[in-house]
């Protein structure tokens, strides 16, 4: 289970990262950012895109490893967490959002929830 759930981290981060790299302008849409300058599009492409894609490639390198199976499960565990946790509080003291953050933060707790109970299991 441990392999399974850091690989599906791995290309999900992967996947995500291509897709904001490839389509920056329609999944900026997708939140509301507007990408109104080449300087704000490579900005998003490498924080969006770059981060993920390097992230994702992390991942892969922990799988091809057993002794860094639980690494990588930690840290894709640790950075979703990063995520959910501060969209919560953005939903919390902004207000109310699009349904997108909604989905995009009960993907996220269930992801890490995954890859914290991935992990314990990778220990014993």
């Amino acid at each position: 289970m441990p392999r399974v759930v850091l690989g599906a981290a791995a290309v999900l981060f992967a996947a995500f990262g291509l897709l904001f790299a490839v389509a920056p302008h329609q999944t900026a849409r997708l939140v509301d950012i507007p990408l109104q300058t080449n300087t704000a599009t490579i900005d998003f492409i490498a924080t969006y895109g770059g981060f993920e894609i390097g992230f994702a490639i992390f991942l892969f390198t922990c799988l091809a490893r057993p002794e860094r199976v639980r690494l990588g499960l930690l840290a894709s565990g640790w950075a979703v967490t990063g995520f959910a946790v501060t969209r919560a509080i953005g939903l919390l003291v902004l207000g109310g959002a699009r349904p997108v953050m909604y989905g995009a933060l009960v993907f996220e707790v269930a992801c890490a929830t995954l890859a914290f109970v991935a992990a314990r299991v990778s220990r014993s």
